[in-house]
This record gives structure tokens, C-alpha cells and sequence, in this order.
């Protein structure tokens, strides 16, 4: 009997990438089928719970795993395990009690209590395999952009990717831009000289297609108010730098890239001004494949 997953989806490109990681490291343990299915209205929902119906979902055959991240995914995925039985996995702290799912996979930066039906994980999960045949050649520059928890400014950043790509001229550098990023920035670097030094405007590129260039390239450098990007980037197997933006107050995130940057895992700029040199982690990091192990030995996957 074929063992279905329900991927709940609000269509954001991070939280695919999390219920998707989870989903391909399941398959890599045992064949399945997987159903993405677009999460519903709050009206539909309502209706959904009182009928005790699924509606998106009357039309495939039961799941045996209701996973989801994103707050607008949770009603849905509660709705879902009340028409089917099907055991949930919320990818994220919910907004809802954590008693109403069966399991909660989190970021040890977002949980500070312990309970049997939690997982906690460095970072969020995403689809990033590690990669040991890096291309050395290949240098990836990911950008994200002013954020309520960090400031940004085009001229600091500018002036750390000049220093960056003066001082490794032997590799070709591709910078990548997203959503949050200001516009004027992908021109300054779109307007510099340099041979070296490509972009990808993230209008014209797709998230698949992101994700093959973290896999590749050897050394990866991160704006700092990008967290998930830089545990993509670990997880890839990149020696990975941190660029420099102003923090505007400690929280639980800050905190979890200070830490990384503490144990030498990533890069702080100034650091790698002093021996420009950008080294590897030692520690290989998989949650995708350790969270779907752990379900394993929790009978969930039976």
C-alpha cells in the first residue's frame, strides 16, 4: 500500500522549501506519494471544520502525513487531520497550540520548551543536499534586504562585495538579489567593472534554479538578516561568509547567526578581512535527513 503525504502549501517560496526538504528526505527512506495542495480560505476552512470535510481534498486518497509550514497553512492542516485521521507535521512554532498537531519540527531559535511531540533543528529545514564535489571556480553572493530586525545600507554592502571579489579574482562571482532587496542595489553591482562578477535578479529566477547555484558554488556569502539562506548555504557543504548588516536589536534570530559565527561555522566579514580566508564548517549539517530519520524511529513512517 503506497504511503501519501499532504504538503499544505500558502505558496511562499521558504516555507516550500522547508515542507518540501522534509518531503524528499521522507522519499529517500521509503517510496511514497506526495499531493501539494493549496491551503484554504478561512471561510472554507470554518466550513470544512464543521462539516468535517476536506474539500481540496475529497478527490485523493487518504494521507498518511499532513505537513505544512506557514501560519496560513495550519487551520487547513487541521481541518485535513480531522477528515482523514492523518497524523500532522507543522514545520515552524504554530500559531496555534502545539497540543494540535501530532508534531512540530523548530527552530531551536523560535521553542524554549521541551515536549515529546517537538523536534528541534539548526535552522529551518529546506531541499539542500550536501555537496562534496564543489566547484572551485563557483561563488555564490546572496542578498536579502532591510528587515524589522536589521537595518541596510547599499553603500557598506557594495563596498564588501568589491573586497570580496577583488581578493578571490579567480573565481566568478554571481550575486542574487530577493524580494526585500532595495532596487537600486543588483544596478550598483550590475554598474561595477569587474570581470568577474554576474547577477541573477531573483524576477527572473526561480527557486529551483537557486538552490542549483548554492549546491555548486564553493564559497557562498550571506547577508546577515538572511537566516534561512545561510543554513541552505551550510547545508550545502559551502565555506560560507556572513556580510555585514547593522543590527537593530538582539532576538532569538541574531542570536542564532551570532552563535554560528561564534562556533566558526560562518564567517563574519570583518574576521575575513584579517586572513581572507573563508573556511568550511566542520559540522555537516542535513536536518531534512536527520528530522525524517528521526520520524522513522517514531513510527511514523509506518
Amino acid at each position: 500500500m503506497a504511503f501519501n503525504i499532504w504538503r499544505i502549501t500558502d505558496g511562499k517560496a521558504g516555507h516550500d522549501s522547508q515542507s518540501i526538504g522534509l518531503c524528499t528526505a521522507i522519499e529517500r527512506l521509503k517510496p511514497c506519494k506526495r499531493f501539494d495542495i493549496s491551503a484554504s480560505s478561512v471561510f472554507s476552512n470554518c466550513k470544512n471544520l464543521l462539516l468535517k470535510k476536506f474539500e481540496s481534498g475529497k478527490e485523493l486518497p487518504n494521507p498518511d502525513l499532513i505537513l505544512g509550514a506557514g501560519h496560513g497553512c495550519h487551520l487547513s492542516m487541521i481541518c485535513a487531520k480531522q477528515a482523514t485521521k492523518g497524523k500532522t507535521i507543522v514545520l515552524m512554532k504554530p500559531s496555534m497550540p502545539l497540543s494540535f498537531f501530532d508534531l512540530c519540527i523548530i527552530p531551536k531559535h523560535d521553542i524554549s520548551v521541551d515536549q515529546k511531540n517537538i523536534i528541534t533543528t539548526n535552522g529551518a529545514l529546506n531541499p539542500i543536499q550536501f555537496n562534496e564535489k564543489k566547484l572551485s571556480s563557483s561563488g555564490l553572493i546572496l542578498l536579502g534586504g532591510p528587515s524589522k530586525h536589521y537595518g541596510w545600507n547599499n553603500e557598506s554592502i557594495l563596498g564588501q562585495i568589491i573586497q570580496i571579489v577583488n581578493s578571490n579574482s579567480n573565481i566568478h562571482w554571481t550575486v542574487a538579489d530577493s524580494p526585500r532587496t532595495p532596487e537600486a542595489m543588483l544596478d550598483k553591482i550590475i554598474n561595477l567593472s569587474h570581470k568577474n562578477i554576474g547577477v541573477m535578479p531573483f524576477a527572473n529566477t526561480d527557486s529551483k534554479t537557486i538552490r542549483e547555484f548554492i549546491f555548486k558554488a564553493d564559497k557562498i556569502w550571506v547577508s546577515a538578516d538572511s537566516v534561512s539562506m545561510i543554513y541552505e548555504s551550510l547545508s550545502s557543504g559551502a565555506a560560507v561568509g556572513l556580510l555585514d548588516v547593522k543590527q537593530k536589536n538582539k532576538n532569538r534570530i541574531s542570536e542564532a547567526v551570532n552563535s554560528l559565527a561564534k562556533k566558526q561555522q560562518i564567517i563574519p566579514f570583518e574576521l575575513w578581512k584579517e586572513t581572507n580566508k573563508l573556511t568550511k564548517s566542520d559540522i555537516k549539517f542535513n536536518e531534512a535527513d536527520r528530522c525524517a530519520s528521526l520520524l522513522l524511529e517514531r513510527g511514523l513512517l509506518d
